[in-house]
Formats: structure tokens, sequence, C-alpha cells
């Protein structure tokens, strides 16, 4: 994580907000079709700089086996962007926020999963007060998990998203 950016996006706890995704900054240009996988979506609390167990997951979206379509395809057919909401609960403050795309097109093998991950940081407002337990961002995952290491290619019938359970407002 850097410390030198400087915009920070204001949001309202339980609202919700676009993110997006962009290969080279043209909105058509999202990521090859190829590169099937999940969409994860994380907070952590800014002061802790995204160091520890702060990482607490808000949003998955992975493989549905009825269209056989993965996040990535639903990403590419909306230019990129996808909804996420921010919980009711969350105690206002500030928040990084982590998107990545799991690219499992390689991930037969060990160490072929190719993460795409973005951050931003946000200020949340509301009258939560609550800040989710977390896990650490890099080990969240190892390199043997089921969703890491798959073959997306043979007898897909369902897909174990990787990480933590996404965090629920009570």
């Amino acid at each position: 994580m850097s410390p030198s950016a400087t915009d920070t996006c204001g949001v309202r706890a339980g609202s919700t907000i676009k993110v997006e995704w962009h290969h080279s900054g043209d909105s058509g240009d999202v990521i090859s079709a190829s590169h099937k996988g999940p969409c994860l979506v994380y907070m952590a609390p800014l002061e802790s700089n995204g160091s520890g167990n702060v990482w607490f997951k808000i949003f998955e979206d992975g493989y549905n086996s009825s269209t056989k379509k993965w996040c990535v395809d639903k990403l590419i057919a909306n230019d990129g962007k996808l909804d996420v909401t921010i919980p009711h609960s969350i105690k206002p403050g500030g928040y990084l926020l982590r998107t990545e795309i799991l690219a499992l097109h390689n991930a037969r093998e060990l160490h072929g999963m190719q993460a795409y991950p973005n951050c931003a940081q946000l200020y949340v407002s509301g009258n939560g007060n609550t800040v989710p337990s977390g896990v650490p961002i890099p080990g969240a995952y190892k390199d043997d998990d089921p969703g890491i290491l798959v073959n997306i290619y043979k007898n897909l019938d369902k897909y174990p998203i990787p990480g933590p359970p996404v965090y629920r407002d009570n």
C-alpha cells in the first residue's frame, strides 16, 4: 500500500458504489475474455495501511453453473462496471477499498492463478459502529486452495470462492 494517495471518495454506509476495471483506459477493453474468474472486494481501516488481519470481504461473485458465466463475463458485458454495496453497519471513517479479479485460465497449475487488484481510499459516513475482523493480504489465500488451484475447463459444477466469507450486516 502506498501512503501517498491523496484522493478520497466519500460514501455513505449502506450505499451502492460502482467500481470499474479497464485494461488500458478504454471502457470497451476490460480484461481478456479468456481470463475467467471471480471478482472480490475487500475493505480495511485506512490507519492500518492494509497491514495485518484487517481486510474484510464485502462482495464476491464467482461462477454460475446454470449460465456457465463468471464474474469476468458479467464485467465484460457491463463495460467493466460492477455495483458493490458498502455495509450499513460499518463505522464511519477512512478505509482502503481493494477490488480484485482472480484470473483462473492457468490455475490448473500451481501458481497459475493471476490476481488483478486495485485499491482506492474511501471515507465512510453513517451511523454504524462495526469494524469487522479481517484477514491479511497477502495471506488470505493459499496456493493450493480449491478456488486458487483449479481446472476451470474440466467438469466444473461449482466453484469455491477463496478467502473469508463476505461480511454481512447484522
